[in-house]
């Protein structure tokens, strides 16, 4: 099937840049799907990992990516060899995975197999575009299906709609009541009350932190758009979690398959700094905000805020990427250091809104004013 999906492709595209980068984002897929197997030292950190992604087998999502390239690519030219292979593995992996066929391992395995599914029908259809706009249309997708799941579960929609919170709820619970059992028994330790007495402030502070986890994952009486039943608050931000934790194993998955065969789909995953997506995009934002602004749109709010997530961390990421454009490579390193120093002196969650503040509002001017138009262009770019 030579040429179906893109004629002339593999011998025009470039190839990928170097591994550095590759090796540390797959070096942290690892590392964040083992969180519940992290030291007890980690276990805040574990349970925060745990509770800011919906889908804790981060590497599963990512195996699915691969799989759906390698079965694309071979229909675009590539080795059946390939795509059987991973297409098997993905499959036997998503089947033994330890967990039940009900409930969270249900939605998991669903999630997975819909969103890989997703993506391979996109770049079969799309193979022009960049891989950020195949990457969001297979999570929508994947969403809308996923959506036309809970409803059909339920006559009126709305019950398959609570047990889903319900459930991942739930989920958050058990997530964090494991890592604050692991904290629990260091903090009872010797070593630990000796620690304490050196460093009342650190203690402090995990103590603070502990308390904002507990927080996140304890169920209280939700909006009417979710029916009213108890979730945690984090449940409320679930869909804009479950997307970006998405993209990010989909373009793990796109990086991985185009270092394993020359059968491309399209151009490599440019730079943070060439990243820029169609500047219509602003209206998700400027919808969800406006949900969450009238009254007379209450219902709808959980929506909203899910807009105003998911578009702010795109263009947060717009940026970041605006940033680095300007930051030269020597000056990156003690820009690094000077947040370092500003976490212990500021605290982690006020530099993180102080970041967070300047990239938004950069890549958001970004949309009218593109700031990186009069320089040159340092490498090719592709969203």
């Amino acid at each position: 099937m030579n040429g179906a999906v893109a004629p002339g492709l593999a011998a025009t595209a470039p190839q990928e840049r170097g591994w550095r980068w590759f090796v540390l984002g797959m070096l942290l897929m690892v590392a964040v799907t083992a969180a519940p197997a992290w030291p007890p030292a980690l276990a805040l950190l574990a349970g925060m990992v745990r509770l800011l992604l919906p889908v804790e087998q981060f590497a599963l999502v990512v195996l699915v990516a691969i799989a759906s390239c390698a079965l694309v690519g071979w229909w675009a030219g590539g080795r059946l060899v390939l795509g059987l292979v991973w297409g098997l593995a993905a499959g036997y992996v998503v089947w033994k995975v330890p967990l039940p066929l009900s409930g969270y391992g249900a939605f998991l395995r669903g999630w997975a197999v819909t969103l890989g599914a997703a993506f391979g029908l996109v770049c079969l259809l799309t193979a022009a575009k960049p891989f950020l706009t195949r990457a969001l249309a297979a999570v929508a997708l994947a969403g809308v299906v996923t959506l036309l799941g809970l409803s059909a579960r339920s006559a009126s929609g709305a019950g398959a709609f609570d047990a889903a919170a319900q459930m991942l709820s739930q989920e958050y619970q058990q997530r964090l009541g494991a890592s604050l059992d692991v904290w629990r028994g260091r903090t009872a330790s010797e070593s630990w009350r000796g620690f304490a007495q050196r460093f009342p402030e650190a203690v402090a502070r995990t103590e603070r932190l502990e308390g904002l986890l507990i927080a996140l994952a304890e169920p209280r009486p939700a909006s009417a758009s979710v029916g009213g039943a108890r979730v945690a608050p984090l449940v409320v931000l679930a869909p804009t979690l479950l997307a970006l934790e998405s993209l990010l194993a989909l373009a793990l998955g796109w990086a991985a398959y185009h270092r394993l065969t020359r059968a491309r789909l399209g151009p490599p995953l440019a730079a943070l700094r060439d990243l820029r997506f169609n500047d219509q995009w602003v209206w998700g934002l400027i919808v969800g905000v406006t949900v969450l602004l009238l009254p007379t749109l209450v219902e709808w709010r959980t929506a909203g805020l899910n807009l105003v997530g998911f578009f702010g961390t795109l263009y947060a990421l717009r940026g970041a990427g605006v940033l680095v454009w300007y930051i030269p490579d020597r000056a990156a390193v003690w820009v690094l250091l000077a947040l370092a120093v500003l976490v212990p002196v500021l605290g982690p969650v006020w530099v993180l809104v102080a970041l967070l503040t300047i990239t938004f509002t950069l890549g958001l001017g970004d949309t009218w004013r593109d700031f990186r138009a009069g320089a040159g262009s340092r490498r090719p770019w592709s969203p």
